[in-house]
């Protein structure tokens, strides 16, 4: 352990960390299903104190366990996704209820300054959580609902998800998601809906931030004509580094800056990693980019970021779970180190763990 582990060790114990990409409520909601309940004490409170995280933000994500449980013979009934939605949340605040305070929710300026204030060493952290919505699907196309999960603590949200074979295109068009023709006339749906544009309105005038992570390349583009306040792209990587259809190109990553956004940083293999033709499966998930260390991989992103999009404008999302790089939050001190190590200023590094992200909600929320 040489001087610059030694000092990020001491910053993630003394600066406001977060991690702006997290399948939280979904993770939690598929284990208090199959009857654990704790699982936050369980499987998540040691990590984040062990890691200096403290602002997580905690991803209500449908996936194909989920739609499926919404389906009778094959199709997916009206209101099952809002109802699926409710149940999820529902049991994330029970899970909430069991950590007896250590970890809360951030629901508004006051909670986030409690929650990510200046720390000494103390191991008796503040540990926050954000709730966001990764894609509408759950607004079954209403946008109005957006109020009630508001009143329910969510904070922030993404349009839609890569692409959705079973459910409608109602408010946004996603990564990597080929334009459908309309029902009536056979034009092309816009990249971002009627509907899309009334809920971004709403979420701008309720205070839930906006996320671009998982919008096609069009509909990035029309975000900036739709919106007025700051905008992230909560998990996503640089394209000209890695090329996915999930990074950012260059202008994308300029158009994010320039409304004060935050970009996070992902951990996602296949986001930091170029893979050759022809290799599929575990070989592809397990891959190394050109034979480098996850920190290597994660420092090319981050520092090409920096030089596009500003020392203000990039944070953490690192989105963990399978096939990502990280196996949790507490291998995050050794990136730092490696920041550190590479000539990055201590002020910059802070910015990184977590001003940028406090920052910006602040503007938002």
């Amino acid at each position: 352990m040489d001087y610059f582990d030694w000092y990020a060790a001491y910053l993630h114990r003394s600066c406001p960390v977060a991690d702006a990409h997290r399948d939280l409520v979904t993770e939690v909601y598929r284990r208090r299903r199959d009857g654990e309940t704790g699982v936050l004490n369980k499987y998540h409170k040691k990590e984040w104190l062990k890691s200096g995280v403290n602002l997580i933000f905690a991803s209500l994500f449908l996936g194909t366990d989920e739609l499926e449980e919404c389906k009778v013979d094959g199709a997916i009934l009206r209101g099952a996704l809002l109802t699926k939605a409710m149940e999820m949340l529902a049991a994330f605040y029970a899970d909430l209820e069991e950590t007896k305070g250590r970890v809360a929710l951030v629901t508004d300026r006051d909670s986030l300054l409690r929650t990510t204030a200046k720390r000494g060493l103390s191991r008796r952290q503040r540990i926050g959580v954000l709730l966001y919505l990764e894609g509408l699907d759950v607004l079954e196309g209403e946008p109005e609902l957006l109020r009630c999960f508001y009143a329910m603590g969510v904070r922030g949200a993404s349009l839609t998800w890569n692409e959705r074979s079973e459910l409608p295109n109602v408010f946004a068009r996603g990564t990597g998601e080929k334009c459908r023709a309309a029902v009536c006339g056979g034009t092309e749906e816009p990249p971002i809906t009627d509907k899309g544009v009334q809920a971004l309105f709403l979420m701008e005038q309720l205070g839930i931030f906006v996320d671009s992570s998982h919008l096609s390349r069009q509909a990035a583009w029309l975000l900036p004509s739709f919106t007025k306040k700051p905008y992230a792209a909560t998990h996503s990587n640089g394209a000209a580094v890695v090329e996915h259809r999930r990074n950012l190109t260059e202008e994308e990553i300029k158009e994010v800056a320039k409304r004060g956004g935050v970009i996070g940083v992902n951990g996602y293999r296949e986001f930091n990693c170029r893979i050759p033709d022809g290799i599929k499966g575990e070989k592809r998930s397990n891959c190394e980019p050109e034979g480098c260390s996850y920190i290597c991989a994660l420092c090319a992103q981050i520092f090409y970021l920096l030089e596009s999009a500003g020392e203000d404008c990039v944070g953490f999302g690192l989105n963990l779970g399978e096939g990502n790089f990280l196996e949790d939050t507490t291998q995050l001190p050794a990136l730092t180190a490696e920041l550190l190590r590479r000539g990055m200023s201590v002020e910059t590094v802070k910015k990184i763990l977590g001003g940028n992200w406090i920052r910006y909600l602040l503007q938002t929320i």
